[in-house]
């Protein structure tokens, strides 16, 4: 996603984009070898729905035509916090729920379709090529996947969106640069998803069902979404080395463990369409390019090859989108102040503004991460336990309170920033409210009329 979306940006900037991809491609929306945690669930957050919305006009509806189901977050979905469920009479915001290959497809599709954009199916990038003294990225060398031949590409700018295997510190050591500081934050977490088939004449007045953890006691999560097909995705996730299994019978007892039973109860009866999927690699990483003392110039890095998030929050394509949007404006800025064909400057204007749009969520997600005993990388100070207390307090108002709900879900949509959190109305509410275990009551029922928030 982040190399579609970007080479969608480079299109109205550029006379040729040239996709250089590992596999070949499948025609339908069908799962790739080069995206092995496809299978698992995947969510276009709100903001990052807009961005790509923005980009590809029409691209919800085709979603939705294509399968895609339609919902709103809370209305439609009811989430269990650790202090209970979340006040569905909040606004909040709407999604589209499909899995990730379709919603892959639709962008991949829409991509192709530009006259600029080529594919180059079947190969993977070796190396980079620069000018003499290194100071310069002037292309890369490729190879073919089913014979090992080698070809050199001139490009006037690369970017790597090879994901989580980028080799980009390693390419940039061999041009004379030194290593980019790292940072993880691993919260030992897993995955293990499954696809059912809707039981025939099943009713709820909900859509979905997002069963959170409540850190440092209970660190299983699990969500049920709809996917095209009229299908479920079922999703188990568990931090602390708590990982979901995927045998049968293991795995039946874990979504049984989860607080309340309305996930299991639902797919007792449900027929499974699919094998059970696990993955692993889940650690948030991201490497402090930005703040290398030198940079090549005319080479961009984005998506999870700069910054990996957990996945649990659904922030990965969403950051992708924003990357997108944030090269176009880099784009625009440096097109202001140089000659055409000038692109000296913009690749460390690029890298520094990705790392600021990227910090908020990179501290939501690390900070979460660090509720957990066990999560390694960096410890939790004064600071993170503040931030917990705070976010405790927040959650709680949520429950009960429609106009913090709503903050609250624009937060996770990413339609807000955290600090949204800091308003009066929200600090009051927050201050307000009672904090301590969820209670064991049923999901609150849709409201008849939603409250809009002022």
């Amino acid at each position: 996603m982040a190399g579609l979306l970007a080479a969608r940006v480079l299109a109205d900037h550029v006379d040729q984009v040239v996709l250089v991809e590992r596999d070949v491609l499948p025609a339908a929306a069908e799962h790739r070898r080069g995206l092995p945690q496809g299978r698992q669930f995947h969510a276009l957050l709100a903001r990052g729905r807009a961005v790509v919305e923005d980009l590809i006009p029409g691209y919800s509806e085709e979603l939705r035509t294509a399968g895609g189901v339609r919902l709103r977050l809370p209305t439609d979905v009811i989430v269990l916090g650790p202090a209970g469920w979340m006040d569905r009479r909040a606004r909040g915001w709407e999604a589209v729920s499909a899995t990730r290959p379709l919603i892959e497809a639709v962008v991949r599709r829409r991509v192709l379709e530009l006259p600029v954009v080529t594919l180059l199916e079947g190969h993977e990038v070796t190396s980079l090529t620069a000018a003499r003294d290194g100071r310069s990225v002037t292309g890369v060398t490729v190879r073919r996947v089913d014979d090992g031949g080698t070809t050199d590409l001139d490009a006037d700018l690369v970017v790597d969106a090879a994901g989580r295997g980028s080799r980009a510190p390693a390419w940039l050591a061999g041009l004379g640069y030194p290593a980019p500081a790292r940072e993880q934050v691993d919260p030992k977490l897993a995955y293990a998803a499954r696809l059912f088939q809707v039981p025939a004449g099943f009713s709820a007045d909900w859509t979905a069902v997002m069963l959170t953890s409540a850190p440092p006691t209970v660190a299983r999560f699990g969500y049920l979404f709809p996917v095209e097909g009229d299908q479920w995705m079922v999703s188990l996730m568990g931090a602390g080395g708590q990982h979901p299994p995927t045998d049968e019978a293991g795995w039946t007892a874990f979504v049984r463990s989860l607080r309340p039973p309305v996930i299991a109860e639902c797919i007792a009866s449900a027929e499974p369409t699919s094998p059970i999927r696990g993955h692993h690699g889940t650690t948030n990483r991201r490497w402090r390019f930005d703040r290398m003392p030198d940079w090549p110039e005319r080479f961009l890095v984005v998506g999870d090859a700069v910054t990996a998030f957990n996945p649990v929050y659904g922030q990965g394509m969403t950051m992708a989108a924003i990357a997108a949007e944030t090269l176009g404006a880099c784009l625009r800025a440096h097109r202001g102040t140089h000659r055409p064909g000038d692109l000296d400057g913009l690749a460390v204007r690029f890298q520094r503004a990705l790392a600021r749009v990227e910090a908020p969520a990179w501290t939501l997600s690390t900070s979460e991460d660090l509720r957990y005993p066990t999560t390694t990388g960096m410890p939790a100070g004064r600071g993170q336990r503040v931030r917990h207390w705070y976010q405790d307090r927040v959650g709680s108002a949520a429950t009960v309170d429609p106009v913090v709900a709503d903050v609250y879900a624009r937060v996770l949509g990413m339609l807000d920033p955290p600090s949204a959190l800091l308003r009066p109305r929200v600090l009051a509410g927050a201050l307000r409210a009672r904090t301590g275990a969820g209670p064991a009551a049923p999901p609150p029922p849709r409201p008849a009329v939603r409250t809009t928030p002022r």
